[in-house]
């Protein structure tokens, strides 16, 4: 790459001999101003000398990209060849990525549609739940869901299936995974007729409540064993009896036949 300043001072300090020239690859133009400096050497001041002067005021003048495209267009034309090749070589990396989150998206719309097509029992069961046809629906479901997973659509239409048939626990059980698979249709859950069953359950209001989670059931207490009432009965009497032996009132003997007597009743 020629650089117009240098070759500016070259045309100040060297204009004479034309070495501003030279070094901008022009070496006739260079010859002719040394040819022309001998031969106006007898004058005060060289033609080539001045030659030169005007040159390096141009120079100097010169915008750079003006000297570029003179000067340095081979060079320029390979600069832009380079920066437009290292532009290249980035695009496809930009588009390898690009097309590998494609291809990736692609093939899981690809494996859930051929999921879809080899699962005969999810298309039988969804064609019987429009028919109404509960319980074949319900059997086809059950099917389906063993060769390919359940999505949202489905665990919702096992919820509606579940309320029609009054099963309110699996209707709340199915509708809590659709909403774990992305289920956002709370309007659907309104209206759905149905569903309308297990909207006037009371599972339902704490189900809503829950942030659409199975509340929990809380666990029965179990009766205790035995009577308590009467095992507290019989300490309170045997307590009693302690109490009069320790008073003198009965005797050692008296107060082990009375407690014996206790413990059998």
């Amino acid at each position: 790459m020629h650089d117009k300043n240098i070759a500016a001072v070259l045309a100040l300090v060297g204009g004479t001999i034309g070495m501003h020239k030279f070094y901008l690859k022009d070496p006739g133009s260079g010859i002719f101003y040394t040819v022309l400096s001998i031969m106006t050497s007898g004058f005060l001041f060289p033609v080539g000398a001045m030659l030169g002067v005007i040159d390096a005021i141009r120079l100097f003048t010169m915008s750079t990209a003006s000297f570029d495209a003179k000067y340095n267009k081979n060079k320029s034309t390979t600069r832009r060849r380079q920066s437009r090749s290292r532009s290249a070589q980035r695009a496809p990396q930009s588009r390898t990525r690009r097309d590998a989150s494609q291809n990736r998206e692609r093939y899981a719309y690809e494996k859930t549609k051929k999921s879809k097509r080899s699962n005969p029992f999810r298309k039988s069961a969804d064609q019987k739940y429009e028919e109404y046809d509960l319980e074949g629906a319900l059997e086809d479901y059950t099917k389906s869901a063993e060769i390919s997973e359940p999505d949202k659509k489905m665990y919702f239409k096992l919820a509606c299936i579940h309320s029609l048939l009054e099963n309110t626990d699996a209707a709340l059980e199915n509708l809590e995974k659709a909403f774990d698979l992305g289920f956002k249709n709370v309007e659907k859950l309104k209206t759905t007729d149905r569903l309308a069953y297990l909207r006037i359950q009371p599972e339902y209001d704490a189900f809503v409540s829950n942030g659409y989670k199975v509340a929990p059931k809380a666990q029965a207490v179990e009766p205790p064993e035995g009577d308590l009432l009467q095992d507290d009965l019989l300490l309170s009497q045997l307590n009693k009896l302690k109490e009069l032996r320790n008073r003198g009132l009965l005797s050692e003997k008296e107060y082990a036949y009375e407690k014996q007597k206790l413990r059998k009743q």
